[in-house]
C-alpha cells in the first residue's frame, strides 16, 4: 500500500513539474514572438536605433553579404545606411518563424522573411527579396529575450541554381 501511494505521489510531482515547464515555456515563446514584432517594427519604422535595441549589448551580426559586427555601436552604424537609404521606403513581412529551445534561457529562432520596396544605389526598386533571419535568442536578467548572434540569408530562386536545362 506505501509504495501504490509513493507512486501516486511522483507522478503528481512529475505532472505538476511538467504543467510548471509548459507554462515557462508558453511565456517564454510569447516573449521571443514579440522580439520578432519588435525587429519588425523596428525595420519597417526605418529606425536604426530601435532596430539596435533588439540586441544583445555584445550581440554578432552577420548580413546577407557575409560583412560582420560586433556590438550596438558596429549594428547601429551599419544599419544608418540600410534602413535609412537602401530600405528607407521597404517594408518587411514576416511569413513564418519557428522556436527551438536549446536550454531555458538560450533559443534558436528560424524567421522567413519578405522585404518589398528596397532602392538599389541606380535608383531602381528591387524586387521582392526573401529571407532566411537565423537567430541564437538569450533571456536576460530581466526576462527580456534578446538577439545574441544573429545571421541574415537571402534565399535566391531556386531556379537559379536548378540542375538540368535552360
Amino acid at each position: 500500500m506505501k509504495s501504490v501511494i509513493y507512486l501516486h505521489f511522483l507522478l503528481f510531482v512529475a505532472l505538476v513539474s511538467n504543467a510548471q515547464n509548459s507554462s515557462k515555456t508558453t511565456a517564454d515563446k510569447a516573449g521571443i514572438d514579440s522580439l520578432i514584432v519588435s525587429f519588425s517594427k523596428a525595420f519597417n519604422a526605418h529606425d536604426p536605433k530601435a532596430f539596435t535595441a533588439n540586441f544583445t549589448r555584445d550581440a554578432d551580426f552577420t548580413n546577407w553579404l557575409g560583412i560582420s559586427e560586433h556590438g550596438w555601436a558596429e549594428i547601429e552604424e551599419s544599419h544608418i545606411p540600410v534602413l535609412t537609404v537602401m530600405y528607407k521606403n521597404a517594408q518587411q513581412k514576416i511569413t513564418s518563424s519557428s522556436v527551438r529551445f536549446i536550454r531555458p534561457d538560450v533559443a534558436a529562432v528560424d524567421i522567413r522573411a519578405e522585404v518589398s520596396g528596397g532602392v538599389a544605389r541606380d535608383g531602381k526598386v528591387l524586387p521582392l527579396m526573401n529571407f532566411l533571419l537565423n537567430w541564437t535568442v538569450t533571456k536576460e536578467s530581466n526576462g527580456k529575450w534578446l538577439i545574441t548572434v544573429m545571421h541574415n540569408t537571402r534565399i535566391l530562386p531556386i531556379e537559379a541554381y536548378a540542375p538540368g536545362p535552360k
